[in-house]
């Protein structure tokens, strides 16, 4: 065998595998070696090899009863460390830039750090790039932050409505912490959260919460402008746009839409 022949062999066995990989994939009960070359039109023998190959690194496992093959923990791993690796920000800044040129908005993207909410991105319209590095807010007087409130254990939240000192910001700043929990069940219930004059009177803005492939919030997406811009009726149809891009994002994070709630 010359070195291209080689070359091309090598290449043709790796697509092979992988193929083998997505097949398996798809059958989460698991394959045998017959239904597998039936499903890729390979033979048997080229299955059985690659397979072999493919479980001595941990990516395939047979099950010794009904000798199918399902996926390894090797995959899982391989999957986890790059999802894990996953650069939160450098992932999500596409979907954001694509949000500014649909809505003709601001969109920022939050995480919450400290009980307070950190904007680890922020875009506007017809400029290149704006980023606001440290940027804060109080968690409950801003849709992101709302969101991510909404989405803590209850013990974390009560917790935060015991040790924060929750003050206005504006006429509509929702200060007590009951009225809080019930407008943060609303918001859990409905999958998204509006500050209306919360945090500055002429302010208004829209956030949906963002999954991890744990199926847990770790940030939320906002669009805020004027109230002019913004009137609720406008923020009502931006919500369907802004939850779908929640949507495609947690999914590129490796959440299933079984964890992320009834409304995404």
């Amino acid at each position: 065998m010359s070195e291209n022949e080689g070359r091309r062999f090598a290449v043709q066995s790796v697509e092979r595998a992988l193929l083998i990989l997505e097949v398996l994939g798809a059958n989460p009960a698991g394959l045998g070696v017959t239904a597998i070359g039936k499903e890729l039109g390979l033979p048997k023998s080229t299955v059985h090899r690659l397979l072999a190959a493919l479980a001595s690194r941990g990516f395939v496992k047979q099950d010794e009863v009904s000798e199918c093959y399902r996926l390894g923990m090797g995959y899982i791993s391989l999957g986890l460390t790059y999802l894990h690796n996953l650069d939160l920000r450098r992932e999500v800044l596409p979907y954001i830039s694509e949000l500014v040129d649909i809505t003709g908005e601001i969109v920022q993207l939050a995480i919450l750090e400290r009980d307070e909410v950190l904007f680890i991105e922020r875009r506007q319209p017809q400029e290149t790039i704006t980023v606001n590095p440290g940027l804060r807010a109080p968690a409950h007087c801003v849709a992101e932050g709302k969101v991510l409130l909404a989405y803590l254990p209850e013990a974390e939240l009560r917790k935060y409505l015991r040790t924060q000192r929750i003050k206005p910001h504006a006429l509509d700043t929702v200060i007590s912490s009951e009225e809080m929990i019930f407008h943060l069940e609303r918001v859990k219930a409905q999958g998204y959260a509006v500050s209306a004059g919360e945090f500055a009177d002429n302010l208004r803005g829209v956030a949906s919460p963002i999954f991890n492939v744990s199926g847990r919030v770790v940030a939320a997406l906002g669009i805020i402008g004027p109230a002019g811009r913004l009137p609720l009726e406008r923020i009502n149809r931006l919500v369907n746009v802004l939850q779908e891009t929640c949507y495609s994002v947690s999914l590129l994070l490796g959440c299933r839409k079984g964890d992320m709630g009834p409304h995404t």
